[in-house]
């Protein structure tokens, strides 16, 4: 749970006061507005950590043990969430520019790989391999793992896609 509070307080961090030449109210209030890229990708990803952070917490409820490939799928899962403050920032900053193919791409290759994650996590929950609590649906664990492996693939359209078009990649992803 901590790491999710961190990563989530690490995204506000991102939000920047804008500075002014000539300060005016009705300057600040446009400073405020153009900065609209930034406060986007922060609730993108605020928004992207909080549903991590439920799913997370549904599924570590149905598990009795650990082994390797489940504490190995939930580091990487960590680190993935950790760092999209950086593609957050990128977006933020360069969504309206030339550069905003690059940044949603950069934004999408860092989803694309918590959801390689959260593949080796929930691969790690198939029920054959005796982690789970008893009683918890095989079904469960298979509709889960379905949903997390069609993500992968939209990611990974959305992240192509993102280098065409910045916006037909976010709204994608």
């Amino acid at each position: 749970d901590g790491v999710f509070a961190i990563a989530i307080t690490i995204l506000a961090l991102e939000l920047h006061v804008p500075q002014l030449q000539e300060i005016t109210s009705g300057n600040l209030i446009t400073a405020i507005l153009d900065q609209w890229p930034s406060y986007f990708a922060f609730v993108l990803s605020f928004t992207s950590i909080l549903i991590l952070w439920i799913n997370h917490h549904a599924r570590l409820a149905l598990v009795e043990r650990i082994d390797g490939l489940l504490m190995f799928g939930n580091g990487l899962l960590l680190m993935a969430i950790v760092a999209l403050s950086y593609p957050t920032a990128l977006v933020g900053e360069y969504l309206t520019t030339p550069a905003g193919e690059a940044a949603v791409a950069t934004y999408g290759l860092l989803v694309l790989g918590t959801s390689a994650a959260w593949n080796i996590f929930l691969l790690a929950l198939r029920p054959e391999r005796g982690l789970l609590k008893p009683g918890v649906p095989p079904e469960l664990i298979a509709s889960a793992r379905r949903r997390v492996a069609l993500g992968f693939v939209i990611y990974v359209v959305a992240t192509g896609l993102a280098l065409v078009n910045a916006y037909l990649g976010l709204g994608i992803i």
